[in-house]
Formats: structure tokens, C-alpha cells, sequence
């Protein structure tokens, strides 16, 4: 008895969501082909990773007139906005050892823009995105009464990857292939229901706290490159740095680094104040690399 209510409640989770798991199936493994094909972009530098913020700041400072953010994009790229010695704004890949210019900022595929709107809401905005959570769920529901049912028939969790019995064709593949596949499907599937909730701000609130810090007013200017932060921080720690919109120094440089963000000031690099990156963030950050691939 109780093995045919975990049965028919795998299959009728299947048979609500098929529609959904085809459309989702489809379209994601056409945006599975769009981090590969960026990561095939010949704009990543070898160790560059290891190179300090001051050093890349500092041949950035000498190769233009004035350098505006510097952010390190999902593909591990190092991308910069400038203004030239020809006095133009410019946006584009940068080589952080050289400070040239690698290329233009990759322009998205039209394929992907359509998978990726159908993907999120099948074309129906909120509606949409409501019922891509809701069917993600009921994906999870399916693959947890999968994993009871082959936990039935194979006698136990210590024999859940023993040999299978055949009995036909169908059941033996569905078996066999969904032992394999339980873990990412889980995995899809928990990231896409909170990238969900998170759309719907139905999540605690990321916004980040900060603490501030009494420093005193500086009358002479240190080099950029001669900050202490800038020193000790690696591009492989940074994901981005704003620099001050003019020379007053109640204008600050924003870091944005992997866990937390720090405002310093232009004329020392002491720091203004800090905030710990918030764990929601953090794990929407893990969430789309998970769910998605990106930077992988």
C-alpha cells in the first residue's frame, strides 16, 4: 500500500508537470551552451587572478586619461570603463598585466535572450514566474518520491547504486539513468525555487549594513597604487571598484569584493566604512552558478 502511494504520486507530479519540465529541459540546455561558448572567448588572462588591484590600477592610470569602475564579469573576464587620451567614453575587455584593450563587451544572442525569458516565465511576466517556481517545486517533489521509490526497490540506501533488475526496457532505463540524475535535478531545482522566491522578494532583505569608521581629513593625496587595501587585494578576491566621481574627498572608492564591500577614502585608502556581504546575497550568488553554470 505504501509503495503505491509514492508511485502514484511520482507519476502524477509527472504527468502535471511534463509541459513544464519539457519547455524548462529544452530551453536550458540551449542556455547551457551560452557559458560555454563566452568561456571560450579568448579574454582570460592566465594568472591574472593573482595579480594585486594596485598594480592593475596603477597601468590602468598610466594607459588612460581616467579610469571609471573596474569589475570582473560572471566569465572571469576583467572589464573596465575608461576614457581614453582621446577624451572618449569606452567600455570593453581588458588585459590587466598590459592594460590593452582585449575586445568589445560580448553582445547576447538573440537565442538566448528568447530561451532565457522563456525559461524564467514562459512569456507570462509574474504569472509566469509564479508557475516556474511552482512547477520547480513539484520537480523536487518528483525526484524525492523517485529517490524513496528506488531506495524500495533496491532494499535499502546502502544498495541504491547496486545492480538493477531488469524487468523491461522502460522501467530499467528510468531507473538506472534516474539514480544518476536525482543529485543535479536536486540541485536545479532547490536554486531555480529560491531564485524564484527571491523575484518575489519573498526572501529576508540582502541589503548590506555598514560600519563606519572615524578617520581624520587629509590635506595630501597618496597614489592609488599605494593604497594598503589596493596592495593586499587580489583580482581573484574583487568583483568590482568604482572609483570617486570627483576630487572632494567626501567622495570615495567603492570595493566590492567576494564577501564584503568597503568604501575608502581617496586621499589616505583608509577605510570609510564596511559591510559584510548578506548571507541571502551570497547564497543568490552561489544559486546562479549552481542553477545556471556561469563563470564555470
Amino acid at each position: 500500500m505504501t509503495i503505491s502511494i509514492w508511485r502514484y504520486s511520482h507519476l502524477l507530479l509527472a504527468l502535471i508537470s511534463a509541459l513544464f519540465i519539457f519547455i524548462a529541459t529544452v530551453t536550458g540546455i540551449v542556455l547551457a551552451v551560452e557559458p560555454i561558448s563566452n568561456q571560450l572567448q579568448p579574454y582570460a588572462i592566465k594568472k591574472a587572478e593573482t595579480l594585486v588591484l594596485s598594480e592593475t590600477l596603477k597601468i590602468l592610470k598610466n594607459e588612460y586619461d581616467e579610469v571609471v569602475t573596474l569589475n570582473i564579469d560572471t566569465n572571469d573576464f576583467v572589464v573596465v570603463s575608461v576614457i581614453t587620451k582621446n577624451g572618449k567614453s569606452d567600455t570593453f575587455y581588458v588585459n590587466p598585466f598590459t592594460g590593452k584593450k582585449l575586445g568589445k563587451l560580448i553582445k547576447r544572442a538573440s537565442i538566448y535572450e528568447f530561451a532565457t525569458n522563456l525559461h524564467r516565465s514562459l512569456f507570462l511576466k509574474s504569472t509566469g514566474r509564479f508557475l516556474v517556481g511552482l512547477f520547480s517545486f513539484l520537480l523536487l517533489l518528483i525526484a524525492l518520491t523517485g529517490i524513496k521509490l528506488i531506495l524500495k526497490r533496491q532494499g535499502g540506501v546502502k544498495r541504491f547504486f547496486s545492480k538493477v533488475v531488469y524487468e523491461n526496457f522502460e522501467q530499467y532505463y528510468h531507473v538506472v539513468i534516474g539514480r544518476y540524475t536525482l543529485i543535479p535535478v536536486v540541485i536545479i531545482t532547490i536554486t531555480g525555487i529560491f531564485l524564484s522566491l527571491e523575484k518575489f522578494d519573498a526572501l529576508p532583505s540582502d541589503r548590506i549594513i555598514y560600519k563606519s569608521f572615524d578617520i581624520k581629513k587629509h590635506s595630501k593625496k597618496l597614489n592609488v597604487q599605494d593604497f594598503e587595501i589596493f596592495k593586499i587585494t587580489e583580482l581573484k578576491q574583487l568583483k568590482s571598484i568604482e572609483f570617486p566621481f570627483s576630487n572632494q574627498e567626501e567622495d570615495y572608492f567603492m570595493l566590492e569584493l567576494k564577501d564584503e564591500t568597503l568604501h575608502i577614502n581617496q586621499y589616505s585608502g583608509e577605510v570609510i566604512s564596511k559591510g559584510e556581504t548578506p548571507f541571502i546575497a551570497l547564497a543568490s550568488h552561489w544559486s546562479i552558478i549552481l542553477h545556471t553554470g556561469q563563470g564555470t
